[in-house]
């Protein structure tokens, strides 16, 4: 009596598991832009078709100028978006139409002195840009321009701590075997 109520119970939850409705998610065409470095930036694109990302080198006009080449891309109406530069009021990381047009390109400009406010650094702009005809989300990442200075000499501090505390539990091991 016990094996038929689980039996059917069994049966009943697969039957409603196997019922219901069916949803499409359609996938957000997002592109993630990334400043590592005057020198250095990356873009990820995420479309229905999978992830791609690449490295980009500084254009003609060297540091803190790239041109990403995304078949596929326009601007619908505003050609430029904006976001400010951590640690620097008065600068944006400007992403826009290359002047002049070219299908198929974004220019980014980093540390670009301006008035005019941007965009929170990490925000996205799901307005101003277009892939094969429909919406990209836009995000603008800097983590800043921070100095990297190695801190060699807190770590040789910590080396000398190891070493010594390593010697004295060997030191300690020793006397113990000793008594």
């Amino acid at each position: 009596m016990k094996m038929k109520i689980i039996l059917l119970l069994a049966i009943a939850i697969g039957a409603a598991l196997v019922t219901q409705p069916v949803r499409a998610i359609a996938i957000q065409q997002t592109l993630v832009i990334t400043e590592n470095s005057s020198t250095s930036l990356t873009w990820t694109l995420t479309t229905s078709s999978g992830t791609t990302s690449m490295t980009v080198t500084n254009s003609a006009a060297g540091a803190d100028h790239w041109i990403i080449a995304l078949t596929g891309v326009s601007f619908p109406a505003t050609p430029n978006q904006s976001w400010t530069e951590p640690g620097l009021a008065g600068f944006l990381n400007v992403v826009s139409a290359p002047l002049p047009f070219q299908p198929d390109q974004i220019t980014v400009v980093s540390d670009f002195s301006s008035v005019s406010p941007g965009m929170a650094n990490g925000a996205t702009d799901m307005t101003d840009f277009l892939l094969n005809g429909g919406s990209l989300w836009v995000t603008f990442n800097d983590p800043g321009d921070t100095a990297t200075v190695p801190d060699t000499g807190s770590t040789f501090g910590l080396l000398s701590l190891s070493v010594v505390a390593l010697l004295g539990a060997t030191r300690l091991r020793f006397l113990q075997l000793a008594a």
